[in-house]
């Protein structure tokens, strides 16, 4: 129980860590922090071709549904 608390630990100073890198970040080049977030989802993953992808198909069912 102890060991699995320990990784809680850590897994919660990480994400404070990606938030103030986030943070940090959005203010260096004046993006908004959800589109940071996303990016670095993006970037970590390296499935930037699956989101252009899904970005076309939600365009397409979008238009076809609205139109």
């Amino acid at each position: 129980m102890k060991e699995m608390s320990n990784s809680m630990t850590r897994i919660d100073a990480e994400r404070d860590f990606q938030k103030e890198a986030a943070n940090a970040l959005a203010d260096d080049v004046a993006i908004d922090k959800k589109y940071i977030n996303a990016l670095a989802k993006i970037y970590h993953k390296q499935n930037f071709a699956q989101f252009q992808q899904q970005k076309e198909e939600i365009e397409d069912l979008y238009e076809s549904i609205v139109k």
